[in-house]
């Protein structure tokens, strides 16, 4: 009996155990939830879409900061070369003036002949004419191109010269450039702007030497002349015997003297000339004026209100 009872238990262990075994070997069943790895895989974002035929480009684009902008096409190659540096517009023709300027900066001479100067009120323009580089009293001719050098200036009168000038087939119209002497032209005419009044004095010019050395009185009177003056036709009555004084007074002070002295050397010629339009009416405003200097193009070099 007890043999059947322990026999019995032991087919009771193997069934179980038999059970449990295919119970961990079934797959799980709907609603049960099984672990795995997942493996995490990183998208690369879409590239920028194309900015449409002009449109603007898409937000977020970085625009390069070395692309140029385009030049104006009304500026001219010359803008920053030339600058209008003032004037007078008031007064009359013989008054008006427009002075314009190289700076110093520049590295090359600027032709201005053939530029023009205008009004951007009444349209008004003049063409910058040829002048001379040494002028003489009545010079007549085509003279020649007009360049300013670095710092140079050149003043646009309107009105006609003072002084008799012909350039081209125009009378007193055309200009000069300013020398060491030129001072004496203001001698019985009106520059404006005046000239300046740098000759060397008479007493600093070449004297005769003996035996024909001035007087004490005549040089006394020589170191009385003004600079840039020609001594007028009458001297002093204790003079009027002496004629080596006569003869250096009268042939030896004037300005074709004084360039024959001194055109060699490299301080004679100005960085200033004066250019004339020769018209006989007024150019420009009194007031509310724009004033612009143009290239042979009509391209705008620089421009100033007034």
């Amino acid at each position: 009996m007890d043999d059947t009872k322990w026999f019995i238990g032991l087919l009771l262990i193997i069934g179980l155990l038999w059970i449990s075994g295919k119970a961990r070997s079934r797959p799980p069943e709907a609603g049960v939830t099984a672990t795995s790895t997942v493996q995490t895989t990183t998208t690369p974002p879409p590239p920028p879409k194309a900015a449409p035929a002009g449109g603007n480009p898409p937000a977020g684009t970085v625009i390069s900061s070395t692309v140029a902008p385009q030049p104006d096409p009304n500026t001219s190659p010359l803008k920053g070369k030339l600058v209008v540096a003032g004037g007078q517009l008031y007064g009359a023709v013989e008054q008006e003036y427009i002075a314009i300027q190289a700076p110093s900066a520049n590295t090359e001479n600027i032709l201005i002949t053939g530029l023009s100067i205008r009004s951007a009120e009444t349209f008004n323009s003049q063409t910058i004419d040829k002048g001379w580089s040494l002028v003489y009293p009545n010079s007549t001719g085509e003279g020649e191109n007009v360049f300013l050098k670095p710092g140079g200036v050149a003043y646009l009168i309107s009105g006609r010269s003072p002084m008799a000038l012909t350039t081209g087939s125009l009378p007193s119209r055309g200009g000069f450039q300013l020398n060491k002497c030129t001072g004496f032209f203001e001698q019985g005419l009106n520059f404006y702007p005046g000239l300046p009044i740098e000759c060397p004095a008479p007493v600093q010019e070449p004297l005769p030497q003996p035996p024909n050395r001035l007087s004490d009185a005549c040089y006394d009177y020589l170191a009385s002349i003004p600079r840039c003056t020609v001594p007028s036709g009458t001297i002093p009555q204790h003079l009027m015997s002496d004629g080596s004084c006569q003869s250096h007074l009268f042939n030896k002070i004037s300005y074709n003297q004084c360039v024959s002295y001194h055109r060699e050397e490299p301080d004679f010629y100005k960085n200033d000339w004066r250019m004339y339009f020769g018209r006989n009416s007024k150019f420009w405003r009194d007031r509310r004026e724009v004033v612009e200097l143009v290239d042979a193009e009509g391209k705008i070099i620089d421009r100033r209100v007034y």
